[in-house]
């Protein structure tokens, strides 16, 4: 009967360090999108060639990510076990999903290389695909403050953020 006890306790501190670990990972995979008040800056110009290319979606430490969640995975491992043995099994867990998780969402993603001639002269942006990229096509890009731009592209007399879409969506 101890032996059952003790498995079962086992068992959901492994179950708990999962699911810890699991929320960790989601958690950080919201980003605030409001830009109410901000003052941007913005270049006009006109798309002179495209070229695709993979982006690599490094968003997430891996190594970091695997530390966090063998942290909080010991300590729940601890909590729930009580012993060296369930913290230990608890802090595996936690890093081993953390980091599998931070991988498996580190991904790459179609890609376009734009060459766009403004005032300025020509400029290179990678950005996501969008089938709004065709060369010829005016755009704007809106200076952000971390050394990014965001491209919007005139379509049908209005100026419109290009959205990520595969090649596959695109109509030839």
């Amino acid at each position: 009967m101890l032996n059952l006890f003790k498995s079962k306790r086992l068992l959901s501190s492994t179950l708990l360090a999962s699911v810890l670990a699991g929320s960790l990972i989601t958690s950080g995979c919201t980003n605030p999108t409001s830009t109410a008040g901000k003052v941007s800056y913005f270049t006009e110009g006109v798309i002179t060639d495209v070229e695709y290319i993979t982006i690599d979606l490094d968003h997430y430490n891996t190594q970091n990510s695997a530390i966090v969640g063998g942290a909080i995975g010991a300590a729940a491992g601890q909590i729930i076990g009580g012993n060296t043995k369930g913290t230990l099994i608890g802090a595996g867990i936690g890093a081993l999903l953390s980091g599998v998780g931070s991988k498996v969402m580190d991904r790459t993603t179609d890609g376009a290389r734009l060459t766009v001639n403004t005032n300025q002269g020509f400029i290179l942006v990678d950005q996501p695909f969008s089938c709004y990229y065709k060369k010829g096509s005016k755009v704007r890009l809106i200076n952000q403050n971390n050394n990014t731009v965001q491209v919007q592209v005139y379509y049908d007399g209005s100026y419109r953020t290009a959205e990520k879409n595969a090649h596959k969506d695109c109509k030839l």
